[in-house]
């Protein structure tokens, strides 16, 4: 822990990597149920005591917890109330997220939203249809989503907890019609305050890009996920849901506390086998990754197998750019000042010209993106990033 970098205020990720089985498109790590069982309560155990550790060390409550994975569903109730008290050690966060598979949530664990433990519940639904369902992959049915759903639905009523549910689109095979009734069909059966509709990328080593090397699935057409995308888009802000976030998409007062802090680069700790960190302190960057698989991970010492690398300046500005512009805010042109001792006119205004006017919005204030934009996020990004130099 000595070459964490102390902050002021921080926000805790948690990395659970324990799913039943690993769905086709997913890069995040996990280790199927057969290979984590036996290693379960060794990781659990280390695990709590780095959250007490580092909240010792901080002395006061995390801004927000999130606990991903994988799924955290995998988690006996006694070892997420163990996890969750232990990173509540002075007091409750602001927001306290925990992600859970429909297949996997049960009203056993309601006692640890009853105490306000977690106060938001994030579901990964992905699709209602049986065959997108297939295709990617996933451990849930139809049925258990709804299952899953109607439990949701029911610790929202019982103790007020903010519900998200994840969808995903642009799946080979999907149309536009089904994207949009996977929407409907979330939105009437739940109490959603969140909606993260995520574009299906094919990322390298997964079951899916085999499957597309080998041309066993044929992707979208670009032209056509466009398409898809600003019709679910259009379709959820006709819903109420404000596109705050490329991928994300709320009702009014109910973003996600910690992703934004994500997307301002401000610092959060991640704890567990492949977390990343990012701690911010005056004009320092650090990025922290833990290498360490999960059998690597339950059986060494606390706080091994962290990597720390100290961003430079550029690459500093370079990962700004790249979450600021993720948000409907976007980037202040006052905070861009006080943060890079540079003005953001003077470093990107002529490259700025060449881009597309419908791709952004520019102010005195503030730069952003228009909807149209998100869409060449990475383009615009890196046509940015090359003004810096």
């Amino acid at each position: 822990m000595d070459t964490f970098l102390s902050v002021e205020e921080l926000s805790l990720y948690v990395h659970i990597p324990f799913c039943t089985s690993c769905c086709s498109y997913c890069a995040f790590y996990s280790e199927p149920e057969n290979f984590w069982l036996e290693y379960r309560e060794a990781y659990v155990a280390r695990l709590e005591q780095e959250i007490c550790q580092y909240a010792d060390s901080l002395g006061q409550p995390f801004v927000t917890i999130f606990f991903g994975g994988g799924n955290p569903g995998c988690l006996s109730f006694s070892q997420l109330e163990r996890l969750l008290l232990a990173a509540t050690t002075y007091g409750l966060a602001e927001e306290c997220t925990v992600e859970m598979n429909p297949e996997s949530f049960r009203d056993d664990l309601f006692p640890l939203f009853e105490k306000k433990l977690i106060t938001r519940l994030s579901m990964g639904i992905q699709s209602m249809n049986p065959t997108t369902l297939k295709r990617l992959g996933r451990n849930a049915s139809r049925e258990e989503n709804l299952q899953g759903i109607a439990l949701a639905n029911k610790v929202h009523a019982l103790y007020g907890t903010d519900l998200s549910f994840d969808l995903m689109t642009c799946i080979p095979g999907q149309t536009i019609a089904q994207a949009i009734t996977d929407i409907d069909t979330v939105v009437s059966l739940s109490k959603a305050d969140h909606i993260s509709l995520y574009c299906l990328t094919i990322e390298e080593g997964t079951a899916l890009a085999n499957l597309v090397d080998k041309n066993l699935i044929s992707l979208l057409h670009d032209d056509f996920q466009a398409e898809m995308l600003t019709s679910c888009w259009n379709h959820l802000a006709s819903l109420g849901y404000g596109h705050y976030e490329i991928s994300n998409f709320s009702k009014l007062g109910k973003r996600c506390l910690h992703n934004l802090r994500y997307w301002e680069l401000k610092s959060y700790i991640g704890l567990g086998s492949s977390a990343a960190s990012t701690l911010v302190k005056n004009q320092q960057v650090m990025r922290i990754t833990q290498e360490q698989d999960l059998k690597s991970f339950s059986s060494s010492a606390i706080f091994s197998g962290y990597r720390t690398e100290t961003l430079s300046s550029t690459e500093q500005m370079e990962e700004y750019l790249l979450m600021a512009l993720r948000s409907d805010e976007g980037i202040s042109k006052e905070q861009f000042s006080m943060r890079f001792f540079n003005t953001f006119d003077f470093l990107f205004e002529n490259t700025i010209k060449t881009l597309d006017k419908n791709w952004f919005f520019d102010t005195p204030y503030s730069f952003s993106l228009q909807e149209e934009g998100m869409l060449f996020l990475d383009d615009i990004t890196l046509r940015l990033a090359m003004s810096i130099s």
